[in-house]
């Protein structure tokens, strides 16, 4: 998930800074026509789009395809000292700002809100032309050229412009007062213009674009890529009506004569063709600008050439995420208390040393930052591999680089075994090591401080092997299990490792660890597999205590059931209270017709 958000951000300032570089490479471009303009401006939409699956792609791939691990020349022992690896130069470039995750998240929430809305008044918007169809009236007039979507000509009092309105039943539609004001050869040029985006299929890529800026609406180069293409697209419209007329003069007049009629009337949010008054006076400019390219062909060479030159720099432009402090991390840790903050971030595989305190090898690009903050100081580690896997090392305090040495190395050393810690590498070889160095009741104690649920009960069943466990200890490995959060990992610890407690006398101690299950399912399971024992005594009365506190009459009424009809002695007072705890008639009946079975 951060991963995925720090792509988001990256392509966010990415794409404002490649849209940037387009304009001002069309800016003043005469040689380039506005219909290959719209092209241009439409494959750069797709490409701030696509910039946060680019940055993903890399990470993506480097996780689906297998990783070569080289075999390590040699292993430091446990007990080795900590060696110091030669300091690496050090590059200029360091992350600046970092974004926190809180903050990601937050922002993430409010651009699908926002997007939600904007796609809901692009739905309105579909309507609202519906509307304006089935409302209008048809105008019996014959269309300047043919085309081959054959469009129905109406005329409505609700617009102030002309405009095409497409999709399955294209239609222009015309102001009521404009028809009667227009000479049929103005009204003729309106129609080639309106007929000029519904041979371009405008709607179509008008609809596109707009669904698109609805789910990107956070980003604002896509607002401003999509105003560009509607004012080209226009002009594109314009040097298609010129190459079929033959002149540009009495088409610019009809256009200024539109303008004077047309009133600045609420657009619907979906028609094409609908340019307000003041934006057809801007299109004059450029309708007799005789130095411009008014071919209304695209240059597939141009484009293609751009979309080179784009890949180009996204593909160069990655790198540079590290100036914002914004790069791509796959796993991502975090400590906090009341004063400090310990994070570790990674990307790509590495392998540790036997004791854990030092990274061995680095696949190539690989990195692991290391933060630590307090009210006093920040200390931050970074590790990165070049291409050839040659390992850097940095070390910063308070934000400025220091030396690296034994301060920095001895700062890795505390810090790098419990994130390896939770990362679950090699559990039964660090299990182990922890036992051999520090004992089982200081092994027990450490993963008590694991944070995931599913490493902790991994690392406690690893311990159950040990050929030889006090009492104690067992008490301590239960105590540790009663801690975990999840019922699933609570249920799979007992369902594998259950048997060694029993084996034990530990049946009551097992009992509470169930008691501490929220599902009702996994603890009738559990407790049925209880029943394999013989319930007699202290064991008896407090397993229907147990059952007691299930809240369904049928788990109670079967586990009850099984136990009287497999049990031989006098039934403890708790296995009374048990059963009159069954409020259904039914279910109580079935344990008692189960008792009398009994002699």
């Amino acid at each position: 998930m951060t991963t995925f958000l720090e792509a988001i951000v990256n392509g966010w300032w990415q794409g404002i800074l490649l849209t940037l570089l387009v304009w001002l490479a069309l800016r003043d471009t005469r040689r380039v026509s506005a219909t290959t303009k719209v092209a241009i401006w439409q494959v750069t939409l797709l490409v701030v789009v696509l910039l946060p699956v680019l940055q993903l792609l890399p990470t993506l791939l480097g996780q689906m395809g297998p990783v070569e691990v080289p075999t390590p020349v040699a292993t430091s022992p446990a007990s080795a000292p900590i060696a110091l690896t030669p300091p690496s130069p050090a590059p200029t470039l360091r992350p600046v700002v970092e974004l926190p995750e809180s903050f990601t998240q937050v922002a993430a929430v409010f651009a699908l809100i926002l997007a939600a809305l904007q796609l809901l008044r692009l739905a309105i918007g579909y309507l609202v032309v519906l509307r304006l169809k089935r409302k209008s009236t048809r105008l019996n007039v014959s269309l300047p050229t043919a085309i081959s979507r054959q469009p129905a000509v109406l005329v409505s009092t609700r617009i102030g412009m002309p405009m095409a309105l497409g999709y399955l039943k294209p239609a222009i539609l015309l102001p009521q007062s404009m028809v009667l004001a227009l000479t049929d050869d103005e009204l003729q040029h309106v129609l080639l213009h309106e007929s000029a985006h519904l041979l371009r299929r405008d709607d179509w890529m008008a609809l596109g674009e707009r669904v698109l800026r609805a789910l990107f609406c956070f980003q604002p180069a896509m607002h401003f890529i999509g105003r560009q293409i509607e004012r080209e697209r226009e002009v594109a419209c314009d040097d298609w009506v010129i190459a079929q007329s033959g002149e540009a003069k009495p088409y610019a007049t009809s256009l200024a004569r539109v303008a004077e009629l047309g009133s600045a009337a609420r657009v619907p949010m979906l028609a094409t063709g609908a340019g307000r008054p003041k934006e057809i006076f801007k299109r004059l400019e450029t309708l007799l600008d005789r130095t411009r390219n008014r071919l209304p062909q695209v240059s597939g060479t141009l484009v293609f050439a751009v979309v080179l030159a784009l890949l180009f720099v996204v593909s160069e432009g990655a790198s540079f995420s590290r100036l914002l402090g914004l790069e791509h991390y796959t796993s991502s840790w975090t400590e906090t208390d009341a004063t400090n903050r310990n994070q570790i971030k990674s990307r790509g595989e590495m392998r540790f040393t036997a004791n854990d305190q030092d990274v061995e090898w680095m696949s190539p690009g690989a990195k692991l930052l290391i933060d630590k903050r307090d009210s006093w100081q920040t200390r931050a580690l970074e590790l990165e591999a070049d291409d050839n896997g040659k390992i850097a090392r940095r070390y910063f305090v308070d934000g400025l680089a220091r030396p690296w040495g034994v301060d920095g190395q001895r700062y890795l050393a505390k810090e790098l075994p419990r994130w390896v810690r939770e990362r679950g590498d090699r559990i039964p070889e660090r299990l182990q090591r922890l036992v051999d160095e520090r004992g089982v009741s200081a092994t027990i104690e450490e993963i008590r401080t694991i944070h995931s649920t599913d490493l902790r009960r991994q690392y406690l069943e690893q311990l159950l092997g040990q050929p030889t466990l006090t009492e104690t200890q067992l008490h301590g490995v239960l105590r540790v299990a009663r801690e975990m959060g999840s019922d699933e990992d609570k249920r799979r610890f007992l369902e594998r490792v259950g048997p060694r407690f029993t084996e034990r006398g530990l049946d009551l101690e097992t009992m509470d660890l169930i008691d501490t299950i929220n599902s009702q399912a996994d603890r009738q399971s559990l407790l049925e597999r209880m029943l394999d024992r013989e319930m007699t005594g202290i064991r008896l009365a407090r397993f229907s205590r147990s059952v007691r506190q299930l809240h369904s009459d049928e788990m109670k009424a079967e586990l009850l059931a099984r136990v009287a009809s497999e049990s031989h002695g006098p039934m403890p007072a708790a296995y009374d209270d048990a059963v009159a705890s069954i409020h259904s008639v039914k279910d109580r009946e079935r344990v008692l017709a189960a008792a009398q079975k009994q002699p």
